[in-house]
């Protein structure tokens, strides 16, 4: 089922913009950007699509209208930005892992995520949260992350990991660290956060590795512990929680799980139209209150950068991915 909505009167003020005529940034003055996710209303990078398209709409007056396209690891919507005409007004917000684990977890992929489509920008960075259940933390001594890896090390001992998905962020970086740290962890797939956060809260599983707004609201309020994030360095809203860098003793002071998104268009989109992509997103980074949204869901804004600096970063961020893949073993078929 796709969902339309035009975001032309949404939350933000929007003021009074021209619309009539093309403004500079504008991709067209008459005609709304279609702007198409992977997920239903509610994923994340739905929340990031609205939120944008109000942004843009206020700085730039560019109409915005996000369709939501779920299913098929993704690839669904990508599909739809593949086969749009290269004009512009179509484009999707897809997480970095469709352009870098899925590839080495689907060898029969339908699409070639580098030859049809155009990766044009970066837009928002996230990454992932450990939790435990504070009453079992108190029990088995797990103050901090480092006392939760050690607890796994000794012989009989063995956690278990509620993941979102199988091949997912959470999958793939626990099994990494259990690897790398020699620690005894299992990834227990399940179809979606919410199971495994009521599994976690019951205590039939023992922690967690997910994606930040379901997941604070339940540290804030004592149930769960935060021990680390899954990012290298801390992020900026959480300064007391430790990243991955904190742990190099452990073996895994390099692993930085950054589940960035990256706008993309058609194959063949001229340059002129992904410099002015790229404009409205730039301008859409200065509307107020958009940065304290974002962190609201776990989110930080990052700089669109030029086309050619995103595709480097994706090169450079496939073999991190790739490795984390082959450990965790997890396949697509």
């Amino acid at each position: 089922m796709i969902l339309r909505r035009t975001l032309l009167a949404a939350a933000l003020p929007l003021g009074t913009l021209p619309l009539a005529v093309p403004a500079l940034g504008q991709i067209s003055a008459s005609r709304p950007m279609r702007l198409i996710v992977p997920n239903p209303p509610g994923g994340q990078s739905d929340t990031i699509a609205r939120l944008y398209g109000e942004a843009i709409q206020a700085t730039s007056g560019q109409a915005v209208v996000v369709e939501n396209r779920s299913g098929a690891n993704g690839l669904l919507a990508m599909d739809v930005v593949a086969k749009a005409p290269p004009d512009g007004l179509t484009t999707g917000l897809f997480s970095i892992t469709m352009f870098t684990s899925l590839p080495a977890m689907m060898p029969r992929m339908p699409l070639d995520v580098d030859r049809d489509v155009t990766a044009i920008t970066s837009v928002v960075t996230s990454t992932v949260l450990c939790v435990v259940q504070e009453r079992r933390a108190r029990e088995r001594g797990w103050t901090d992350f480092r006392a939760l890896v050690e607890w796994a090390k000794r012989p009989g001992n063995e956690l278990t990991n509620g993941a979102a998905s199988s091949g997912g962020a959470s999958h793939l970086l626990t099994a990494t660290i259990a690897r790398r740290a020699g620690a005894a962890i299992t990834v227990v797939p399940y179809r979606g956060g919410a199971p495994a956060l009521n599994d976690l809260l019951s205590g039939t599983i023992d922690m967690a590795f997910d994606f930040m707004p379901a997941l604070l609201p339940h540290v804030a309020a004592g149930t769960l512990r935060a021990l680390a994030v899954g990012s290298r360095e801390r992020v900026p809203f959480l300064p007391d929680i430790p990243g991955m860098g904190d742990f190099a003793d452990l073996g895994i002071g390099d692993l930085d799980l950054q589940s960035w998104n990256v706008l993309s268009g058609p194959a063949g989109l001229p340059p002129e139209l992904q410099a002015r992509t790229v404009e409205l997103f730039r301008r859409a980074n200065t509307h107020p209150g958009l940065e304290d949204r974002l962190r609201q869901n776990g989110l930080l804004s990052l700089p669109p950068v030029e086309p050619a600096a995103v595709r480097a970063r994706i090169l450079a961020d496939r073999p991190r991915w790739a490795e984390m893949v082959q450990i965790s073993g997890a396949r697509i078929e």
